[in-house]
């Protein structure tokens, strides 16, 4: 097992995995491994079951991952999810990522030993560390893991890149390296947003190749990462640190697959070893059947109990070896060779490099879209890449022509500001929006994956790069954040409504929701349709699970300020409810409430009708120009024994069968001069003071009450 630990542990760290075994959500799952759950051990059961048909990695999306995730599959690194997905794109929290470079340090056994799990940790959250992790976050302490100024865990933070090289680093023990460079210059962009103190750890990790930079030359110490870009990033990593060839079979086949065997020739000596029914073989960049194999093509593979599990073929048939070089960020050079296997050619800086093609990568040549043949011997180009692989190459200057030659090219950075609409994005670049047409093959990068251009949504944040004024390539900086959680929110509508969401931008982040069926939405004070919401326009949402309730506008795009609705708050116990009325205490005061018709009412986080609410429920509830809009339980009842009065003035009465008043109706006035006619159920026992006689139309009274009944009647 210590074998692996090395070529396995730079993985593991910052993908951290989310494993059964990591006890999501604090329960503890120890027990997993016994039951052949771990990603991080190595199984030694005679039925291995390796997973290749992750069923959230297939399509043109993760298609670049790939050949990285099932090359770490086949090492027992990550088995993927009991229900069969592999969540490329889940960050990792830091908790699961101590937990993993703890246990592949070879320290599991000491990590859950009695003494570690009863460590008493000196952090100001310790109580927020899971039970079963408590032994891992003291080992990891003690292996100088945690830095001597980290006064928290953090367990459930999600690991940024900054964080997660850090803990790489460390790891791996190279953390003297990383003193020595503490005043090496970092060659991004961005190098002034990575701490003094971390510099260091960032330039021995690029210099190991185990992180790089972004296309646009930006480190984004702040960015979570992917599991599906760390999974291409650290296969690279680890095939550079020692022992990478543990289990892994180097051979040339020797013979046509017959009866899914493999036949191949290693050192000279023939052997045979048969493919695994779900065996992934991948050849010339692309997963194939085990029948597409050629004899002659040089592979690699890995087997458990004799069967080949992972396979992929390193050199074709009859082809030179070609080892592409990382295609990271911006390459340029000049074309040495024609295309060919799916990789660019190049001199550059007086070597002679190779990049791998992405199958949909975009050339252009004076101006024009040419096919990959359509470059020529001694043509200068620029490339831009993601996850290893050319997606834009353009010929800055052709073969032959001096001079400058012309610039076809820009870069726009922004917030899509509506929805793709006549094949154009339009974005808002330093507050003025721009139309720009979009390239029928643009690619669309979205957390380095490659994406439809029907994934990008207004709000996100774009880099967008064009050639002749056509948009090729377009990478999300930042997406926009789908909302899911309730409470308030203030902020800049971006973009006009679509598919019924709206999209806020707020503290420079953007938010999108979802408008209910009946969302009530206050312009200049009168309730209006989405419809005239305007982008630009300063807005409040009240929102539920990501659904907007409520909201106001407060300004307009123009920047004049607009009339608000009048906006009341009530917190108290219900009374009574019928579907146009609601009684509440509030201070010992009842208060009648005027529903609207459509109003939001929540009970037990169940939208509901107001008749389902009870007397003695806790609520709060908003109201615009004297109508309830939305109202919320708290509390449920457990019982009212709420005392309040209420006064107004005398309506009516009814009589049960013995002839006593069963319920009194009076006149009330709020507090904004509206009049609201509300009945109240009458005690049995009811004490009636003054004078009966004056029990008469508009005559004052004043009602004192106990739970839901009224006790007394004052007869002023």
């Amino acid at each position: 097992m210590k074998k692996w630990l090395v070529p396995t542990l730079a993985f593991t760290l910052v993908m951290g995995m989310g494993t059964t075994a990591f006890a999501q959500n604090g329960h503890d799952n120890r027990d997993d491994n016994r039951n052949n759950n771990s990603r991080f051990t190595q199984d030694k059961s005679k039925n291995v079951n390796v997973k290749f048909d992750f069923k959230d990695t297939q399509g043109k999306d993760f298609e670049w991952a790939l050949r990285y995730i099932m090359s770490l599959a086949s090492r027992r690194i990550f088995d993927g999810y009991p229900d069969g997905t592999f969540k490329p794109q889940e960050s990792v929290s830091r908790i699961e990522a101590i937990t993993a470079a703890v246990r592949l340090m070879g320290l599991r056994d000491q990590a859950e030993s009695a003494e570690e799990m009863a460590t008493k940790l000196n952090f100001n959250d310790a109580k927020s560390v899971p039970a079963w992790a408590v032994g891992y976050v003291a080992v990891a302490l003690e292996n100088d893991l945690f830095s001597e100024s980290d006064t928290n865990v953090n367990p459930n933070q999600p690991a940024d890149r900054l964080w997660a090289t850090t803990l790489l680093v460390k790891a791996l023990k190279l953390q003297n390296e990383a003193e020595a460079n503490m005043n090496a210059k970092l060659p991004f962009k961005d190098a002034s947003s990575v701490p003094a103190g971390s510099i260091g750890y960032v330039k021995v990790a690029v210099d190991k190749g185990l992180v790089n930079g972004f296309e646009d030359n930006t480190f984004r110490p702040k960015q979570l990462v992917t599991r599906a870009q760390i999974a291409a990033l650290l296969d690279r990593a680890g095939n550079q640190l020692p022992s990478s060839n543990d289990g892994l079979i180097t051979g040339t086949v020797s013979a046509p697959v017959s009866g899914n065997v493999l036949t191949f020739t290693t050192n000279g000596q023939t052997s045979s070893l048969p493919l695994d029914a779900n065996a992934f073989i991948l050849r010339n960049g692309a997963r194939v059947s085990s029948s597409a194999l050629q004899t002659g093509d040089v592979v690699n593979f890995r087997s458990y109990n004799n069967n080949i599990i992972f396979l992929e073929v390193t050199q074709l048939s009859g082809n030179p070896t070609t080892n592409p070089s990382q295609a990271i960020g911006v390459k340029t050079g000049m074309v040495a060779a024609a295309v060919t296997g799916n990789t660019l050619t190049l001199v550059s800086g007086g070597q002679t490099i190779t990049l791998p093609l992405n199958a949909n990568a975009l050339f252009f040549r004076n101006g024009a879209q040419i096919s990959a043949s359509g470059l020529q011997l001694g043509d200068i180009v620029s490339t831009r890449s993601y996850n290893y692989g050319v997606s834009f190459v353009e010929v800055t200057q052709s073969v032959g022509t001096t001079g400058t030659p012309t610039n076809y090219d820009s870069t726009v950075t922004g917030t899509m500001a509506y929805p793709i609409s006549s094949n154009a994005l339009l974005v808002n670049s330093n507050g003025e929006v721009k139309g720009l047409p979009l390239n029928t093959g643009a690619i669309v990068y979205r957390n380095g994956a490659i994406t439809n251009v029907s994934a990008l949504q207004v709000g996100d944040i774009l880099t967008t790069y064009s050639y002749n004024n056509s948009v090729a390539v377009i990478e999300v900086i930042q997406s926009v954040s789908q909302q899911t959680t309730s409470g308030d929110m203030t902020g800049t509508l971006v973009g006009s409504v679509s598919n019924n969401q709206i999209t806020v931008t707020s503290a420079g982040k953007a938010y999108s929701f979802q408008l209910h069926a009946n969302t009530f939405i206050y312009v200049n004070g009168v309730l209006c349709p989405p419809s005239v919401l305007q982008p630009g326009d300063v807005i409040t949402v009240h929102y539920n699970s990501g659904v907007v309730l409520t909201a106001e506008v407060s300004q307009h795009v123009d920047g004049s300020n607009l009339l608000l609705p009048t906006i009341s708050l009530l917190t108290g116990t219900v009374v009574s409810a019928s579907n146009n009325t609601l009684i509440v205490v509030s201070g010992n005061v009842a208060q009648a409430v005027t529903l609207n018709d459509k109003a939001f009412i929540y009970r037990g986080g169940v939208l509901v009708s107001a008749t389902a609410l009870q007397a003695g429920d806790v609520i709060k509830v908003r109201s615009y120009n004297n109508s309830a809009v939305y109202a919320e339980v708290t509390q449920l009842t457990t019982g009212n024994n709420q005392s309040f009065s209420v006064s107004g003035t005398f309506n009516s009465v009814t009589f049960n069968s013995n002839g006593k008043i069963a319920t009194i109706t009076l006149n009330q006035t709020s507090s904004s001069g509206i009049v609201t006619t509300t009945t109240y159920n009458v005690a049995s026992t009811v004490t009636i003071l003054g004078n009966i006689a004056n029990m008469v139309a508009n005559h004052a009274i004043l009602l004192q009450g106990t739970g839901a009944t009224i006790q007394t009647i004052s007869i002023q």
